[in-house]
């Protein structure tokens, strides 16, 4: 007899069961994408923009915004990619992809001599000269561009159609003398944008003249206490901060109409990053990619590969695939047998851990299709319908885990000390309730980058 999974069967008997709640964000969550920054998804972001749907993927961790001489940018050997379900089966049927080009061109010093390719006082150290005031400022010696495609799944069969070509991306802030065109402190329009980001925003070719797209440095939306939080949840000592507060990220923003999605009301929502399978590095130091490409990133509830999945198995669930969730026994004990819960309990910050199997952890991650972010396209965004930017979810995520949404076997809702299981994560949180910079109120939204020299 074949033996249903035990996620399989979770996964239906609540396939139309309302979920609640969800987790925040993945910055480093993984011992090898940890060494691998420009391929690492911090966030996936979505809610409903009038009649239109925002999506927003971060990539590469804690950018510093004074890290020169080579400021950060999009790999040009990883692809990007957001996915999204649209029939609840768990694989992509609609994929937004962008590929990066970086180019290095000489300044407009004059040439004082040239040998062996070097062309002095032109091929400059810099990354760009001073007074850069957009995207394509001609004063940008180390510039990137994009392509963004939209891949529509048709069973085996796939049809790629080019949104925007060669856009620029939006560079670095590096501060007052060499991108002045930014804001260089906190005083800035939140309704209004600066010339560089401006200059950055695309409107959709052709038949998608309706899209908007936007990649580049923008602030960190994310806010969290990470050193309380990982120094073995020391919530209870010194005062909360925010330690994302000051760093960059590298931002994927693209608006799409509603309409893109038919009748199909229901979305699940992923992001990825994959690196060729071959690389093959030179004497001269050039590096090429070849055979295919592998999945190396995975992001859809963020914090799922952070503080519920094991560290032995972090590495594994970024190459996995949500359509595989439903068959994987591994993932079965990671979601309803969570680890969190416990140290909750050692740390003294609730009575009683939910005894496992957590069904309502199960309901909350897979929504019978796998482990994405879903919205509900029909109602309004709020998290966890969706994600919207300033939607503070790591006290969520520490009050899920501990019980918030735990029912018994029985239905009831009541702890062994006759307490309700919500009541006893009631408060629990980080102490930071907020993003360090307003958003704006106009795509592409997130804040403009801090200054490496404001």
């Amino acid at each position: 007899m074949t033996r249903v999974p035990l996620f399989r069967r979770l996964a239906l008997v609540l396939m139309l069961a309302a979920a609640n709640g969800a987790l925040a964000s993945s910055h480093r969550e993984a011992p090898l994408i940890s060494n691998d920054p420009a391929a690492d998804g911090t966030d996936l972001f979505a809610w409903k923009q009038g009649s239109n749907l925002v999506l927003v993927a971060d990539y590469y961790p804690l950018n510093r915004p004074a890290g020169g001489p080579n400021f950060y940018l999009f790999d040009d050997n990883v692809t990007y990619q957001i996915k999204i379900d649209t029939d609840g089966n768990g694989t992509p049927d609609v994929a937004y992809k962008f590929r990066f080009k970086t180019e290095i061109v000489r300044s407009q010093l004059p040439t004082v001599k040239k040998e062996d390719g070097l062309n002095a006082y032109k091929d400059s150290i810099l990354f760009a000269f001073a007074g850069v005031k957009s995207a394509t400022d001609p004063n940008i010696l180390r510039r990137q561009t994009y392509t963004l495609t939209k891949v529509t799944y048709h069973g085996d069969d796939q049809v790629s159609e080019t949104i925007v070509r060669n856009a620029p991306v939006g560079l670095p802030n590096i501060g007052k003398l060499t991108t002045p065109g930014y804001p260089q402190d906190d005083h800035y329009s939140t309704t209004s944008l600066d010339p560089i980001t401006a200059s950055a925003v695309k409107t959709g070719e052709g038949a998608f003249s309706r899209y908007k797209a936007f990649a580049g440095q923008r602030d960190d939306p994310f806010f969290v206490d990470l050193g309380r939080v990982f120094d073995f949840l020391a919530l209870d000592s010194g005062e909360p901060e925010d330690y994302l507060a000051g760093f960059n990220v590298l931002s994927l923003v693209i608006e799409v109409p509603l309409s893109e999605f038919g009748s199909n009301t229901n979305l699940g929502i992923w992001t990825t990053a994959s690196r060729p399978k071959v690389t093959v590095r030179r004497n001269d130091g050039t590096v090429e990619g070849k055979d295919g490409w592998v999945q190396v990133s995975r992001l859809g509830n963020p914090l799922i590969n952070e503080v519920v999945v094991p560290m032995k198995f972090k590495d594994r669930f970024n190459a996995s695939r949500p359509e595989d969730d439903l068959e994987d026994d591994v993932l079965v004990a990671i979601v309803t047998t969570p680890e969190l819960p416990v140290l909750l309990q050692a740390r003294h910050f609730i009575a009683d851990v939910p005894p496992p199997p957590r069904l309502d952890l199960v309901k909350l991650f897979v929504r019978g299709s796998g482990e994405m972010l879903h919205i509900d396209t029909t109602k309004e965004s709020a998290f966890p319908n969706g994600r919207r930017l300033p939607d503070d979810v790591t006290d969520l995520a520490l009050q899920v885990m501990g019980g918030l949404l735990y029912t018994n076997s029985d239905g009831g809702t009541l702890r062994p000390d006759g307490g309700t299981w919500a009541s006893q994560v009631t408060g629990l949180g980080d102490g930071v309730p907020a993003n360090d910079r307003p958003f704006l109120d106009v795509f592409p939204y997130l804040a403009p980058p801090h200054s490496g020299n404001p």
